[in-house]
């Protein structure tokens, strides 16, 4: 979904290890519902490290018609006070978007539209059922390349974790989340174990690796700075569909870092990882590829006399990969830096509604059920 990367200085905390905090409302995943004004209903999906905010919200308007029209999924990222005055604007935005008080359980305030346009807004934390409660766990330390020695290059690494709250669930469906969650974010080689001891374990993996990949290289007078970024954001979690964006960054030296993004579609009701091959009819290739590259001509204005090459693109059709997250009002394919487009470009986020993909989709699958609201 996201066209960038969480960079580290957007969660900067000075360089020191950091893991338990005595506040667990510092660090914080909270899923909220509620309105702005009368009429646009949301949902946000916020994750509160410290003094930050990031996350997404929905939105979703009744006309005077009483006919339901979605929006799409708008990432947001803030901040927050001691006096817990929050702040948040759509990512890329220069102004902010909301700007009220959060508290545990609540975030009201005003919300701030095109054209100068103001509106209240009052949401409550909420989690029906169907949708998962999520615990935060972090981690941020530092290491020399060379120890005690204060020219010594060194690497970085932040984690951000989250995991499943065993409430309401049953205990397959919780094991299958943690399952999908720990390969996704820590590897394949990672068994399910406390998160704690799992970031702690990550964490001396990466040191090691960065201790025994340089230490030759300082001693003839070259080496490098590294820094690592792992962390998930929520996409969706209502209707017993949970969606996970998996972002990882990383830099071990060179023009620039290289980062990665991915997600996990996971039926709730179930524990079911769905992918594409679980969603989509086995013939329905050549009709996405059709509506890719018609999207991915309308997102960035490319006349139909104009090859996408031309454009700047690597391809001229663009082709389904598996890379695929959902939300309340689609699908969408997100194509990752140099898949189909070079670097400067950034990541490729193409987003197909239920409108437009509904028949496309399997009738087994509960995602049917979405595609036809």
């Amino acid at each position: 979904m996201k066209n960038r990367f969480l960079s580290l200085t957007l969660l900067a905390i000075a360089p020191l290890f950091v893991l338990a905090q005595p506040n667990q409302a510092k660090k914080a995943y909270h899923r909220f519902e509620g309105n702005i004004g009368e009429n646009i209903s949301i949902t946000a999906n916020l994750v509160r490290l410290f003094d930050k905010l990031s996350g997404s919200y929905q939105y979703r308007f009744v006309d005077e018609d009483a006919e339901m029209y979605y929006g799409k999924t708008i990432e947001l990222e803030g901040d927050i006070k001691n006096n817990d005055s929050a702040r948040l604007r759509e990512f890329g935005q220069k102004n902010f978007t909301f700007k009220g008080v959060m508290k545990q359980k609540t975030f009201n305030g005003t919300w701030y539209g095109p054209a100068g346009k103001t509106l209240p807004f009052d949401m409550e934390e909420y989690y029906p059922n169907g949708s998962m409660q999520l615990n935060v766990f972090y981690l941020n330390s530092e290491e020399n390349l060379i120890a005690k020695n204060p020219d010594s290059p060194t690497a970085n690494i932040e984690l951000v974790l989250l995991f499943p709250n065993e409430k309401y669930f049953k205990p397959f469906v919780i094991d299958s989340v943690k399952s999908n969650i720990v390969r996704s974010f820590f590897g394949s080689g990672f068994l399910p174990e406390l998160p704690d001891t799992m970031l702690i374990c990550y964490e001396q993996e990466y040191f090691k690796n960065y201790i025994d990949q340089n230490k030759d290289w300082y001693s003839k007078g070259a080496s490098f700075n590294w820094e690592k970024m792992n962390s998930i954001s929520v996409v969706y979690n209502s209707g017993y569909m949970l969606c996970l964006e998996y972002l990882s960054y990383g830099y071990t030296g060179g023009a620039h870092g290289m980062t990665n993004i991915s997600y996990n579609i996971i039926d709730l009701d179930n524990g079911q990882l769905l992918t594409y091959s679980n969603i989509f009819k086995e013939d329905a290739q050549d009709s996405l590829s059709v509506l890719l590259t018609q999207q991915l001509r309308k997102n960035y204005r490319i006349p139909a006399k104009v090859a996408l090459k031309d454009a700047g693109f690597f391809v001229d059709e663009v082709k389904p990969n598996y890379n695929i997250f959902m939300d309340g009002n689609g699908i969408g394919f997100l194509y990752n830096r140099y898949e189909i487009a070079p670097y400067s470009q950034g990541a490729t986020n193409i987003f197909l509604t239920w409108s437009q993909i509904k028949n496309l989709i399997k009738n087994d699958t509960p995602v049917y059920k979405m595609s036809r609201r």
